[in-house]
């Protein structure tokens, strides 16, 4: 008997950075949490799952369209044609939805109460499923304390939305340790809220199956559900499956070793070629992170448009590829950072640093950027007078400044009547536009 656990469907959920992707199939791809979600009612028609187990998060939040609750049941009634049954939990994002609350869902799908943890027994199935959904986005208690006893002679099957690894990723919802939940006595436990696929525990087990489809250059890798295989009232596996329809990917590019841009480049090549190949055919959306101490870094800082589009051409070149964004923080290398320019370094990235610890004082910068904005929204991503998201781009600001700082940082020509064959007028500094 198969019955297989999924968890953070998140339904319609925008997907973030689309709009800097130029070339991608953009409409296909904002479909692609309700095409996972349809492969994992074809996984449960395919494997004849006796049971599917949603653990929080179908949707995500107030829906903009009521179509996106009749996809849904939908999708779950042709799992009532082949005798599939279905249990949930509402989690925090279903608990902001009033439509959420009050669609009617189909009679072979049980929704566990909020005001307090319930079991569902399915003697049929040899299965006592033990649940408790949100009644609003923020729990705070530990509910897994008070969820009811094992049955017995039945497998145990705990559901709950809950961040039991204290993940700073995630809101502390609904919190408890591993050992709280173990000491239930279930065979098995079915989390969701954490997006990454975790094993926490194998005997019992206690599982995040992770979400179906990643959403964002955070969420990379294969995404998914979680089946189990039970007979004779014993768990005989637990196996992984890939949903996703599309893959996010974040690729570092380690600029120290680079002896110019087409080492970088190539070095990009073969990583994506990588990546294409695990992604099985799946069209790849990657984020590429240059980083590190490097010679190249005031060409890169100060003019990454060229390296951007020849990887972006790279990435067309591999067929079903999109750079989602470039981003750089290089560095020069220690050496090259002497004498005067040592101290304006210093003092340049201490008052970076001051900046990310007080919003307030970043705030202050306001004012005075926001006319410059059309000229460097270009090189920030975003207008520099939008304090939160200018707070998130501070590394790319140090780098684009150093940059500029650097000694080998191109500087005007000599004026037309210095002959090119003489050399240059001796300077009192390195930089001329600075005396």
């Amino acid at each position: 008997m198969k019955v297989i656990h999924a968890a953070d469907l998140h339904i319609d959920s925008p997907l973030r950075g689309l709009g800097r992707i130029e070339g991608a199939p953009v409409d296909d791809i904002r479909l692609a949490t309700r095409r996972a979600f349809s492969r994992l009612v074809d996984t449960c028609l395919e494997d004849q799952a006796a049971l599917l187990i949603l653990a929080g998060d179908v949707f995500d939040g107030e829906w903009r369209d009521f179509n996106t609750g009749l996809f849904f049941v939908r999708e779950l009634a042709r799992l009532r044609d082949v005798g599939t049954r279905v249990v949930m939990v509402r989690g925090n994002h279903d608990a902001e939805s009033v439509l959420a609350r009050h669609i009617p869902l189909p009679e072979h799908v049980h929704t566990f109460p909020a005001e307090a943890a319930g079991t569902l027994e399915l003697p049929a199935l040899g299965l006592a499923v033990h649940g408790q959904s949100y009644g609003n986005r923020s729990v705070e208690d530990n509910l897994a304390e008070f969820y009811p006893d094992r049955r017995r002679d039945l497998v145990n099957i705990g559901v709950l939305h809950t961040n039991a690894i204290g993940s700073a990723e995630h809101s502390n919802y609904a919190p408890c340790t591993v050992q709280q939940l173990v000491r239930r006595g279930y065979d098995y436990w079915a989390l969701g809220h954490v997006h990454k696929r975790i094993v926490l525990n194998a005997d019992p087990w206690v599982v995040y199956p992770g979400n179906l489809q990643g959403r964002h250059a955070h969420e990379t890798g294969p995404r998914g559900c979680t089946v189990l295989d039970i007979d004779n009232l014993k768990i005989r596996s637990v196996a992984h499956r890939d949903l996703d329809v599309l893959r996010w990917a974040e690729i570092s590019l380690a600029a120290a070793a680079a002896a110019d841009t087409d080492d970088l480049l190539g070095s990009l090549r073969l990583r994506l070629q990588q990546i294409v190949f695990e992604a099985g055919g799946r069209p790849v959306l990657a984020r590429v992170l240059v980083d590190g101490a490097t010679h190249l870094h005031a060409r890169l800082a100060a003019h990454p448009e060229p390296f951007a589009a020849q990887a972006r051409a790279i990435a067309a070149d591999l067929g079903d590829v999109w750079i989602e964004q470039v981003r750089f923080r290089t560095r020069p290398p220690a050496e090259t950072e002497h004498g005067e320019l040592l101290a304006l370094h210093q003092a340049l990235r201490d008052e970076l640093e001051a900046l990310a610890a007080d919003p307030q004082r970043l705030a202050e910068y306001g004012p005075t950027l926001a006319p410059l904005g059309a000229l460097v929204a270009p090189f920030l991503g975003t207008r520099p007078d939008d304090p939160e998201r200018l707070a998130a781009r501070l590394p790319e600001v140090e780098a684009l400044l150093l940059g500029l700082l650097a000694p080998d940082y191109p500087h005007p020509r000599p004026p037309a009547h210095v002959p090119a064959q003489d050399p240059p007028p001796p300077r009192a500094s390195k930089h001329p536009e600075v005396q």
